[in-house]
Order: structure tokens, then C-alpha cells, then sequence
């Protein structure tokens, strides 16, 4: 019985490691986005969004 439980944790421990070392892997070898491959729209909606210098107020 206490053999069972063991391995329950075991197995679990290393299906929560494993995920989480594929989730980093992931991130880190997903492909970058550069200016020129997002969208224009995006890319006017960025530029708005930023605050102004002379927009804040003194």
C-alpha cells in the first residue's frame, strides 16, 4: 500500500516538473515578433497607447 502511494507521488511530482520544463522550453524557443511582421493596426494602436510627454500635466 505505502509502495502505491510512493509511486503516486513520484509520478506526479514528475509529470508537474516535466510540464513545467516544456512550458519554459517553450517560451523560450517560441519565435520573436519583430515591427515589420505585426499587424498595422497593431502597430497605430502601440503608438497611440504611449503616453505623451507634453500630455502630462505639470
Amino acid at each position: 500500500m505505502r509502495y502505491s502511494i510512493m509511486l503516486q507521488l513520484v509520478v506526479t511530482t514528475t509529470l508537474i516538473l516535466g510540464g513545467a520544463a516544456a512550458f519554459f522550453a517553450w517560451l523560450q524557443n517560441r519565435p520573436v515578433e519583430t515591427e515589420a511582421q505585426r499587424d498595422p493596426l497593431e502597430q497605430v494602436w502601440a503608438r497611440d497607447s504611449e503616453p505623451q510627454a507634453d500630455a502630462i500635466p505639470d
